[in-house]
């Protein structure tokens, strides 16, 4: 059987080995020892947030990935007449 994958394999929580900016807000500063999200956007290029923009992203990912497993799991014949 093969693996299930992982689609979310571009983004991971990291701990910043210095001091970084934010991407969405560049007033927002991410000391080092803090933790932040990555978003890899290519072999060469990654975009990093800050705890507080962080936690607006995922709550959006996760009200997306809701709406996406509410689809996949909603009743096949729903639509279809006898």
């Amino acid at each position: 059987m093969a693996a299930v994958k992982n689609i979310l394999k571009h983004v991971s929580p990291e701990i910043a080995g210095r001091r970084r900016k934010c991407y969405r807000k560049k007033a927002h500063v991410i000391l080092k020892g803090e933790p932040c999200l990555v978003v890899h956007d290519g072999p060469q290029s990654q975009t990093t947030y800050c705890t507080v923009c962080a936690s607006e992203i995922l709550t959006k990912a996760n009200g997306a990935l809701a709406n996406l497993h509410a689809h996949f799991t909603a009743p096949h014949d729903a639509g279809s007449q006898e």
